[in-house]
């Protein structure tokens, strides 16, 4: 892809850091403004991703308890052998 050209217009505190940060960092104010943009829109992305697997991850949780909830319920769950389901051995009433 082809570099785009963006025109920034910064508050003059805000540029006065961005020149000392270049100069402390080696580089160009633009330099670092470009990095800096990379980073935010990196971090943006991997946020979304996250928001994203948390959805699906409270969806399976939502359809284990559906699940759970059918499977104990009073004369609910034919068919389904619960000491077989479970890991644990069901305690004694």
């Amino acid at each position: 892809m082809p570099n785009v050209k963006l025109i920034v217009e910064l508050d003059g505190d805000l540029a006065d850091a961005l020149r000392r940060a270049s100069v402390a960092a080696g580089s160009t104010p633009e330099a670092l403004a470009a990095q800096a943009i990379a980073q935010a829109y990196e971090v943006g992305l991997r946020h979304r991703v996250i928001i994203e697997r948390m959805e699906v991850v409270d969806a399976q949780i939502a359809a284990i308890a559906r699940f759970v909830e059918q499977a104990t319920a009073e004369g609910g769950g034919e068919g389904i052998d619960l000491d077989r389901l479970c890991r644990y051995p069901r305690k004694p009433k």
